[in-house]
C-alpha cells in the first residue's frame, strides 16, 4: 500500500472479533460463477461478460488505446508529458509525500492552476501522514473549516489554485454521518447499534487507496493512468539504477501503471467526480458541472481495439467488495488447464480467493503468485502471513506457486509495489491498485482495469516471463514452508487467521 500501513494489533477481545466477524460485507455471499467457454475465446463468452457485469456493476467499453508503462521513470515521465497540453487535469493518490518527486509534482500542479488550467487534487489524509513531523506541519495549517490542519506541501498547492479533495480526512461529512445516525439508533435499538458500533470501526482502518492521473485535452480525448503508483519519491524513482531521493534517501521501487485512453477513460473521470461530491458532501463547483456534461457528450471514434472494463470498490461507502469478486469469476472462469499468474505487493488472500485458487489448480491449471519476500516487503508482517496462506494451498495442490521478489536497491527496485494479474493462455488483465490482502478487499476504496488485448497481454507475458527469473525472484517450495522453525510456523498461523481483518 505505502510506506504509512502501520501494523494493526491481534490483541483484540473476542467480543470485537465477533462484532467484526457479523458484518455482511466481511463476508459477502459467493458468486454463482460458472466455467467460460474453453476456447482461445472464453473471456469473450456474453454468459460470462454478463456475470461480471451483474456481480461488479461494471460496464465493458471497446474502442480503447493502452500503454502498459513499468516503473516510475515511464508513468511519472508520461504524467508530465499529458500535464503538458491538459486543458483540464485530476489526480488522486493514496500518498502524497513532502520528498523530491511530492516537490516537482506540486510545483507542476501549482504552474497549471495559476496559468487558468482547472487542477484537482484528492489525496488520503491518513495515507499521507508519514511520522509525527507531519502531524505538527499539519496543525499549523489548521482553521475552522479544516480543524486538523494540512501538510504544507498541500496548502500551498490550495494557495495557488488547486482544488484540494482531503479523502478519509478525520471530519469528512459522511465519517460524522456514521456516527451520528448510529447514535440516534441506540435510542431505537440498542442491540442494532450495538452490531453497527463493531462495523463502524473499520472507519478507523479505511484507506482510499486508488490513484488516478487523469487529463483532458483538446482532441476531448481523456488520459487516465492507473495502477499502484502514489506521488512519493519511492515510486518516481523505480527503476533508476543507484538513485536515491536526496530529501528522504528512499531508493525507487518496481511498480506498473496503465495509460487508458477512450471510452473506459471517461468511466474513471466519472468516479473520480463521484469520489469527489461523496468526500466533500457538497455540488461540485459549476465549472466541473459543465465539463462532466461535455465529457459525456463526446463521441469517441479512435480506432483502438482495447476491450477495457473498469471496476471499482468502496466497502465502506456502499459495502460492496467488487474487485475480489472480479478475481473470484475471473479465476473460476478461467478454462482448465491454462495458467494464472497473479503480482501483488501484498499476498494474504481472504479464504474465498484461497479457495477459487485451489479449484482451479485441481482442475489442472497452475497458479503462480509473485509476492514480496520478507527481505523487500515494507510491511514484513504480510510476509508471514502470505507463509501460512501459500502452505495451505500448497498442501491442497501441486499446482500452485509461489515466487517471491529479490530486492535490488542498487537497480531502483527495492519492493515490488504492482497489482495484476493474468488469466489463461491469452486471457484478459487486470492492472490496478489491489492487493489480495484484507486491507483491499474489506477496508479500502480500490479499483482495477481489466483490459482485453493481444498485444498488451504480450506486454504482460514477456514481464511475467522477466519476474520469474532469477534475477527477479526466488522460488518457495512447500518444503521450505514446512521446514521453517515451529514459532515461525505458529506466529504464521496466528498472523493470518486471528489478525487477517487487519492487515
Amino acid at each position: 500500500m505505502g510506506s504509512v500501513k502501520s501494523v494493526k494489533s491481534i490483541l483484540l477481545s473476542p467480543l470485537v472479533l465477533m462484532l467484526l466477524t457479523s458484518c455482511a460485507f466481511i463476508s459477502p455471499p459467493e458468486t454463482n460463477a460458472t466455467l467460460g467457454t474453453d476456447t482461445h475465446l472464453w473471456y469473450q463468452d456474453s454468459s460470462l461478460q454478463n456475470l461480471i457485469a451483474e456481480n461488479t456493476s461494471s460496464s465493458l467499453r471497446a474502442g480503447n488505446h493502452v500503454r502498459l508503462l513499468v516503473n516510475g521513470g515511464a508513468s511519472f515521465a508520461r504524467r508530465y508529458e499529458n500535464m503538458a497540453s491538459a486543458n483540464f487535469i485530476f489526480v488522486k493518490t493514496f500518498l502524497f509525500t513532502d520528498d523530491e518527486a511530492g516537490r516537482q509534482m506540486a510545483a507542476a500542479l501549482s504552474e497549471r492552476a495559476m496559468a487558468g488550467i482547472p487542477v484537482v487534487l484528492q489525496y488520503d489524509v491518513k495515507g499521507s501522514i508519514e511520522s509525527p513531523a507531519v502531524v505538527a506541519d499539519m496543525l499549523t495549517q489548521a482553521n475552522t473549516e479544516l480543524p486538523f490542519g494540512e501538510k504544507r506541501i498541500i496548502h500551498e498547492m490550495r494557495e495557488a489554485g488547486v482544488v484540494i479533495i482531503p479523502t478519509n480526512s478525520p471530519s469528512r461529512p459522511y465519517e460524522l454521518a456514521e456516527w451520528a445516525e448510529n447514535i440516534e439508533r441506540l435510542f431505537q435499538n440498542p442491540v442494532a447499534a450495538l452490531k453497527r458500533s463493531g462495523e463502524s470501526l473499520i472507519l478507523y482502518d479505511y484507506c482510499d487507496h486508488e490513484k488516478f492521473f487523469i487529463t483532458g485535452h483538446e482532441s476531448g480525448e481523456i488520459r487516465a493512468i492507473v495502477g499502484g503508483m502514489n506521488i512519493a519519491s519511492e515510486y518516481a524513482l523505480g527503476g533508476r539504477a543507484s538513485r536515491r531521493d536526496t530529501l528522504s534517501g528512499k531508493v525507487g521501487w518496481h511498480d506498473v501503471d496503465v495509460e487508458i485512453a477512450g471510452p473506459a477513460a471517461a468511466d474513471i473521470y466519472e468516479e473520480f467526480l463521484k469520489d469527489m461530491n461523496m468526500q466533500t458532501g457538497r455540488e461540485l463547483p459549476p465549472n466541473l458541472m459543465e465539463m462532466s456534461g461535455e465529457i459525456n457528450n463526446i463521441t469517441h471514434t479512435r480506432p483502438e481495439n482495447a476491450s477495457v472494463r473498469f471496476v471499482v470498490q468502496h466497502p465502506l461507502a456502499e459495502r460492496n467488495r467488487h474487485v475480489e469478486d472480479l478475481y473470484q469469476i475471473l479465476m473460476r472462469s478461467t478454462p482448465a488447464q491454462e495458467p494464472i499468474f497473479i503480482a501483488t505487493a501484498y499476498f494474504a488472500p481472504s479464504k474465498r480467493i484461497r479457495e477459487s485458487i485451489i479449484e482451479h489448480a485441481q482442475l489442472g491449471g497452475e497458479v503462480i503468485v509473485l509476492t514480496n519476500s520478507l527481505e523487500s516487503n515494507n510491511h514484513p508482517i504480510l510476509s508471514v502471513a502470505a507463509n501460512f496462506a501459500a502452505l495451505e494451498i500448497m498442501e491442497a495442490t501441486a499446482n500452485f506457486q509461489l515466487y517471491e521478489w529479490i530486492p535490488r536497491p542498487d537497480d531502483g527496485e527495492e519492493t515490488m509495489h504492482q497489482k495484476l494479474a493474468s488469466f489463461g493462455t491469452n486471457g484478459p488483465v487486470i492492472v490496478g491498485s489491489f492487493n489480495l490482502d484484507a486491507q483491499s478487499a474489506v477496508h479500502n476504496t480500490e479499483s482495477v482495469v481489466l483490459i482485453d488485448e493481444p498485444g498488451f497481454r504480450d506486454s504482460i507475458d514477456l514481464l511475467t516471463r522477466h519476474y520469474l527469473s532469477p534475477i527477479c525472484s526466488n522460488r518457495i517450495l512447500r518444503a521450505d514452508l514446512e521446514t521453517k522453525p515451529m514459532l515461525n510456523r505458529i506466529h504464521s498461523f496466528l498472523t493470518h487467521e486471528l489478525a487477517w481483518y487487519w492487515l
